[in-house]
């Protein structure tokens, strides 16, 4: 069913969750420290009073608790858009506590009206600065960023044309109003050494598949072999011809295809031909969402006991593509062009959810490296929006990427890294 939980802010809970949330970082999260980057906290105070929309990228499930010690850090307290299936967690519990610290929901892909009528009113009032991950998806991913969906700048873009009707002037000038898009990037790290962890992770899944190691093999070639044999249990699943001739890369993406296209094909969806796979997956999730959040408020009680009889079959098609996501990100190679142990738990975090089917492992104490990029006025790119909407759009889009990117790659080289040798034997 389509029904908007919108922010319900407690000025109470919210002063409650500041006051104990670095407990909870060291506490709950296995002492999950968070570092920002000299001068970050100084370019995003250029922002203070502004209407802002903060863009990070989405890698781990405690993004949520890194931004809020960042907006503890900056004296601010944000506004938070969320997949609606997340306020559903914990029988509702969970729901209730992001809507109390200020988060509202959307459903991806569907007309969510109340949604996009809230993230524009708090991007043109401006009282406070509002989240969105961009990339729209958690992609466990700790070096690159993925794909960006467009709806970060377009909600923007929306929100100063609210602003124009309501008499405001839109331009860079002191007297005049603007939207800015704020990137930031966040990096994972492990500064201690958590070998013995990922082991200790490996040994666990080698008896769930039933692989005994030799007691020669490395690190690697051990985490390979656990891969080799889920990858063969997945392809099982689905009724694919194991092909080990073609190498993993290849069968990843034949697998990635099939379950891409025996999605469409129970959806009624003709995917595009020319399509990436995260953007067909995007297509599918949309169509899920919108299927499963649909408003019943007009169907009558029998046909309300067979929608949400459809809804629990619709809704074990997540992990489906649950699955695609993870084979996009991780890849045959990923580990080996560098092999910091944060790539080892990137790819052994995702055998753990795949295998146990829920919320891997901390390895250690880590620490969250964070940076802020030069936001970006939209103002300055309004007019050609007025002209262009589409173009303008993903141009903004690609400058969001690139600056995240860009940060990234500045924290992974700045930072000293932990590497595990494939040759070391384990």
């Amino acid at each position: 069913m389509l029904d908007f939980r919108p922010p319900l802010e407690s000025p109470a809970l919210i002063w409650y969750v500041n006051l104990v949330l670095p407990l909870y970082m060291k506490l709950k999260l296995h002492d999950t420290r968070v570092t920002i980057k000299e001068g970050a906290l100084e370019r995003f105070a250029k922002l203070k009073g502004k209407h802002a929309m903060i863009c990070p990228n989405h890698s781990n499930r405690h993004d949520p608790q890194v931004v809020g010690m960042f907006a503890r850090a900056a004296g601010e307290h944000f506004n938070f858009v969320a997949a609606r299936e997340v306020f559903d967690y914990d029988n509702g519990a969970n729901g209730w506590w992001l809507q109390h610290l200020g988060v509202y929901s959307v459903v991806r892909g569907a007309a969510d009206r109340e949604s996009f009528k809230t993230t524009r009113r708090i991007l043109s009032e401006g009282r406070k600065k509002l989240v969105l991950f961009p990339e729209g998806e958690l992609s466990r991913q700790n070096d690159t960023v993925m794909p960006l969906e467009s709806g970060a700048a377009q909600m923007a873009f929306w929100a100063m044309q609210d602003m124009e009707k309501g008499g405001a002037k839109i331009g860079p000038g002191a007297d005049e109003k603007t939207v800015y898009i704020q990137p930031i990037a966040m990096k994972y790290t492990y500064p201690y050494d958590v070998s013995s962890s990922l082991r200790e992770t490996l040994k666990t899944l080698e008896n769930k598949l039933g692989i005994v190691s030799p007691e020669d093999f490395s690190f690697y070639n051990r985490m390979r072999a656990l891969a080799e044999k889920m990858l063969g249990t997945i392809e099982k699943e689905y009724g694919i011809t194991s092909k080990i001739e073609l190498g993993m890369n290849e069968r990843l993406k034949a697998l990635r295809r099939h379950i891409l296209n025996n999605l469409a094909r129970i959806l009624e969806i003709e995917l595009p031909k020319d399509a990436r796979d995260l953007e067909c997956v995007r297509i599918l999730r949309n169509k899920l969402d919108d299927f499963i959040f649909e408003d019943e408020k007009k169907m009558t009680e029998y046909e309300r006991q067979v929608h949400e009889e459809k809804q629990r079959v619709y809704k074990s098609y997540y992990r489906d593509l649950n699955r695609v996501v993870t084979f996009i990100c991780i890849y045959d190679g990923y580990v080996t062009e560098h092999m910091t142990q944060e790539r080892y738990s990137d790819v052994i975090e995702r055998m753990e959810i795949e295998i146990f089917d829920g919320d891997p492992t901390i390895k250690g104490p880590r620490e969250i490296l964070i940076d802020v990029g030069e936001a970006i006025d939209l103002s300055l790119y309004y007019a050609d929006f007025k002209k262009e909407k589409k173009a303008t759009i993903a141009k903004v889009t690609d400058l969001i990427f690139s600056e995240i990117s860009t940060m990234l790659a500045k924290l992974d080289t700045g930072r000293t890294h932990r590497f595990i040798d494939a040759k070391t034997l384990v």
